[in-house]
């Protein structure tokens, strides 16, 4: 609406020279300023409820510094020509923080549907919000324009950078076997109280595993096999906050990415905002950790919580684990609830015994 403002002044400046100069040709000047408004007005008012856009990211995860595409989708109903659109974009990883800004512009529209893609990079790590606050339509000549208020919004993770940490894992993490009412239901272990399967005897098999009623009854020799657990030695407690803020999430990511590399299944945890409790996930393979990584950066809370290491304990009482490693925003590294540095200036091997 306020594309038609400037008109008044020129137009009644056009009259006021007419006046002054007597002529007829700035008066219908004049005129042809209003008449030009007027029906321009007129068809914006026909051809704005009939322009739509919403916003996508096609590629909905990516890495720090990475570019990325937000893509302005625009769909164009109206009979009239559209001389061009403008979108007024605001985005970041909270609500409550402070926003970027940023707009998209497309000219030349064709009736049907059209697209313009935006190249963008964040450098910080976080699940980030793309909203669309409010759009302008323009007439066929790009001068005056109606706004409209969007409702789109898209989303993107930016994922952390992922490092090797210089960790050593003793022969107590390795060989962990701890108390866990969860086992594995894809490969046998050693724990003897759990059965995990039945299966026909194998040259090298020991007798005393041999399940000699049902050999009876099959009349072959049968084995049984033990499950294995899902306890695990370690368990990482990933930051809450704001995440592009959080100067230990991509330390406290790598250090997962890096057990994982050296075969040490492992639990991270994290507080949920969605649920108001503390979640886990077992990571012990490539596709697990980015399922855990984007789950936790989805739904972490938005505000530290001071006590999830005892909450954790409280919730799963029934498991043993050896080691705790925490780090809070600022970039405090804690291992078994004891401070041993500051993650940026952290260059020592890290050792969980």
């Amino acid at each position: 609406m306020l594309g038609f403002v400037w008109v008044i002044p020129f137009a009644f400046l056009l009259f006021y020279l007419a006046l002054i100069f007597e002529s007829t040709g700035i008066a219908l000047l004049g005129y042809a300023a209003v008449a030009f408004a007027v029906l321009s007005f007129l068809s914006l008012l026909f051809t704005n409820r009939l322009v739509k856009i919403r916003l996508d990211v096609p590629a909905r995860v990516a890495e720090k510094d990475q570019v990325f595409g937000l893509r302005m989708e625009i769909e164009d109903q109206s009979p009239l020509p559209v001389g061009r659109v403008k979108a007024y974009v605001s985005y970041g990883e909270d609500a409550g923080m402070e926003r970027q800004r940023i707009v998209l512009s497309a000219e030349d529209l064709r009736r049907g549907e059209s697209s313009e893609t935006r190249r963008l990079s964040v450098s910080s790590s976080g699940y980030y919000e793309f909203q669309l606050k409010r759009y302008r339509v323009y007439d066929a000549f790009g001068v005056f324009y109606l706004s409209r208020k969007g409702k789109s919004i898209a989303h993107v993770m930016i994922l952390p950078k992922l490092e090797v940490v210089p960790v050593k894992l003793g022969e107590a993490v390795r060989n962990f076997y701890g108390e866990t009412v969860d086992y594995d239901e894809n490969q046998s272990g050693a724990d003897s109280s759990e059965t995990f399967g039945i299966r026909e005897f194998h040259d090298g098999d020991k007798l005393q595993r041999i399940h000699w009623k049902l050999s009876a009854r099959t009349e072959e020799l049968m084995v049984k096999e033990d499950s294995l657990p899902k306890s695990c030695a370690v368990v990482l407690f990933l930051p809450e906050g704001i995440l592009s803020e959080s100067k230990s999430l991509d330390y406290m990511a790598s250090l997962s990415f890096t057990l994982t590399d050296e075969k040490c299944a492992h639990y991270v945890a994290w507080f949920s905002q969605s649920r108001n409790d503390v979640l886990r996930a077992r990571v012990e393979d490539e596709e697990s950790f980015y399922l855990a990584l984007t789950t936790y950066m989805k739904d972490c809370s938005a505000k530290p919580v001071e006590d999830r290491v005892l909450r954790y304990k409280e919730k799963y009482k029934g498991e043993q684990f050896l080691h705790s490693v925490s780090a809070n925003k600022e970039g405090e590294l804690w291992v078994d609830e004891e401070k041993v540095g500051k993650i940026g200036s952290f260059s020592e091997e890290l050792f969980l015994r």
